[in-house]
């Protein structure tokens, strides 16, 4: 029994972790199916987006599955956290555009599933925290490090430290969510602002800016600003400035796919 669904809507996907009597914690199944799932993704050209969620009021994913860890030797624990990081890193490294919408427990693998995606919505119950030390671990499927990116090493050693869940407020204040909007207005708000994004926008355009925001963190600013104007400058080689600018011209919509 699948312990995902997906859902394909107009040029985007919403992925949902269905498991709710676990929280919708991670286990081995549920890692190889969002993999799955985004692989599949990459190949579909009518899908530019996704959005990640789980069912119900109480957690998006409350961590990864606590029972399974608890016998790991360290061979194991490696081969579940290359697991987890396959999963992570496909999100990551895909073209896809990817929100999390947060409804409730982003803990552990849970918030690392969040963290590899571009942004984050926030319901006002959600709660947020990598709590792996207080069990005697560490975050495995990424979280020492895109936590640090996102919101700076201080603030992701104090979270990872004290293992103390942030509240979506707090959470927005400190830049690790996008939007914190009420339970009933998560997905009406991720699909809307999904929808915006895959609307009259240049995908290519998208796709490069995206590229150039992320793989930017990775080099020094000086080698990051000289990659941007070689893109910048490429990219009028491609047919989508003279789309858009013309439209622009003639205030007119910019058609950018030709249907």
């Amino acid at each position: 029994m699948a312990l995902t669904s997906l859902d394909k809507k107009n040029q985007y996907a919403l992925l949902t972790i269905n498991r709710p009597e676990a929280l919708n914690a991670l286990n081995e199944d549920i890692l190889s199916e969002i993999h799955e799932h985004v692989e599949s993704l990459n190949s579909d050209k009518d899908i530019r987006g996704l959005i990640i969620t789980g069912t119900g009021e109480k957690a998006f994913c409350a961590g990864a599955d606590i029972g399974q860890m608890a016998s790991f030797n360290p061979e194991q624990a490696e081969a579940f956290a290359r697991k987890g990081h396959k999963t992570m890193n496909a999100i990551s490294g895909s073209d896809l555009i990817t929100i999390a919408a947060i409804n409730g427990f982003a803990l552990g693998g849970g918030l690392e599933l969040a963290l590899s995606c571009d942004m984050r919505i926030a319901s006002e119950n959600a709660r947020m925290g990598l709590p792996e030390t207080g069990l005697g671990i560490i975050p495995g499927f990424g979280g020492t490090q895109r936590l640090s990116r996102l919101v700076g090493p201080a603030l992701a050693l104090e979270i990872i430290l004290t293992g103390t869940q942030v509240k979506s407020d707090r959470a927005l204040q400190i830049g690790l969510v996008n939007q914190v909007v009420e339970l009933a207005e998560l997905l009406p708000t991720a699909e809307k602002m999904m929808g915006i994004i895959t609307g009259k926008k240049g995908p290519e355009a998208q796709k490069i800016a995206r590229w150039l925001v992320h793989s930017g963190l990775e080099q020094p600013l000086s080698a990051a600003l000289e990659r941007e104007i070689n893109e910048f400058s490429q990219i009028f080689s491609r047919k989508e400035p003279g789309i858009g600018l013309t439209a622009f011209k003639e205030k007119k919509e910019p058609n950018f796919t030709g249907e």
